[in-house]
């Protein structure tokens, strides 16, 4: 809701008011003291608006001389219009204009009369108008300016907490996870209860998960803080897409999924971030295998586009999405709603994190989605990005 000194009731100037049975002559009187009038309000014995009288009626060369022969001899009532735009005292600066250009165009000459309870409070002209809508202006630009500043200051320490956390539980975590593998591995000997050795795999898998978990959440604060940086470097794009599907493959025949890869063995080299592609590329097959049923099928592919940029697509046979699920699933912990998602584990970092770090590449990525017939989700890389040379030569 705007400021009371944003509304009518701030550009209301105390003009005295006329009765509508006083004579013209007295109108005449007010107009030659006050120059600056260009117009009298005349109000009735109880306050209510009775109409505005304009100088030009009084005055038609606008001087401060005298009027025509008998001017001054009839009443206020016959000269004055009974008709003037009338503006509540809450409404807002930029209604008034709009009322005034679509209501009553004369009155950005004569003024318009503001009123509470259609009671007279002020004249408001247009030349207040102007002026109160700059300050008003220059107000929320200082308000907007401050928000980001402190929306920045959050933002950086939020970032600089999640850090100093991620760090303090890694470090546990790191040895948690040691542990783990020697128990799964047996390392010291074999286990007299063999379902131990599961338990084992069981809590280094969550504790691999609870990594990822902390190294997105690092990654998406440092991108929402502009802070997340590319170590660019020249990148064998086969290498590694293949790699990094291979290393899914037992997590997805897991769970009955297969994992296909159809990248051309020459597809050109790409100037990127290395681990970030890798991460890119993890988080859109893990996704895919979380919502593909058993028997089902994820396929990496590769090209290189007619206009020269690179395309890698992740396509799964899964439930695919709606546009309300997608849009969901693109938010931060945002997560797709279904009996198959609840059955896995998930963050709801993956495809933002993913969008942010291809945006970082001054790439895009595009989802193609349908309810029941899977999903295809494409990083696009810019021509300039792909080649040996510093400019994709």
């Amino acid at each position: 809701m705007d400021e009371p000194a944003f509304t009518a009731a701030g550009l209301a100037v105390p003009v005295a008011p006329l009765s509508s049975s006083q004579e013209c002559a007295a109108a005449l009187a007010r107009f030659q003291r006050q120059p600056e009038l260009a117009a009298l309000p005349v109000v009735d014995g109880d306050g209510r608006v009775a109409g505005l009288l304009e100088r030009g009626r009084l005055l038609p060369d606008g001087s401060g001389e005298g009027g025509g022969e008998g001017i001054g001899t009839g009443t206020v009532a016959e000269l004055m219009d009974p008709h003037p735009l009338l503006i509540d005292g809450a409404t807002p600066l930029a209604e008034i204009g709009r009322r005034l250009a679509r209501l009553k165009p004369a009155a950005l000459v004569t003024g318009f009369l503001v009123v509470e309870q259609d009671r007279y409070l002020g004249v408001g002209t247009v030349t207040g108008l102007m002026a109160r809508s700059a300050e008003q202006t220059e107000l929320r630009a200082r308000q907007l300016d401050e928000a980001r500043r402190q929306a920045e200051q959050a933002i950086r320490a939020k970032t600089a907490f999640l850090a100093n956390m991620s760090h303090e539980i890694r470090t546990p975590l790191t040895a948690m996870m040691g542990f783990a593998e020697l128990l799964e591995q047996e390392v010291l000997g074999p286990h007299a209860i063999p379902l131990y050795r599961e338990y084992a795999r069981d809590i280094a898998e969550s504790g691999r998960h609870l990594m990822e978990l902390i190294n997105d959440l690092l990654d998406l604060s440092k991108a929402d803080a502009d802070r997340l940086e590319l170590v660019d470097g020249t990148v064998d794009v086969v290498r590694v897409a293949i790699g990094t599907a291979r290393l899914l493959a037992e997590r997805a025949a897991r769970h009955g999924v297969s994992i296909a890869t159809a990248v051309p063995l020459d597809l050109p080299p790409l100037r990127a971030d290395e681990r970030k592609l890798r991460q890119m590329l993890l988080n859109l097959l893990s996704n895919a295998v979380k919502f593909t049923p058993a028997d089902g099928i994820v396929t990496l592919r590769g090209r290189l586009a007619a206009d020269g940029a690179l395309w890698l697509s992740v396509h799964d046979t899964g439930i695919g999405m709606t546009g309300e699920e997608l849009a969901k699933a693109l938010e931060p912990w945002g997560q797709v709603d279904s009996a198959l998602a609840r059955a896995q584990v998930g963050t709801g970092l993956g495809l933002p994190l993913t969008k942010r770090l291809i945006e970082l590449h001054g790439g895009r990525m595009d989802v193609v989605s349908r309810r029941d017939e899977g999903t295809t989700i494409s990083l696009v890389f810019p021509p300039r990005r792909v080649g040996r040379g510093e400019n994709g030569r």
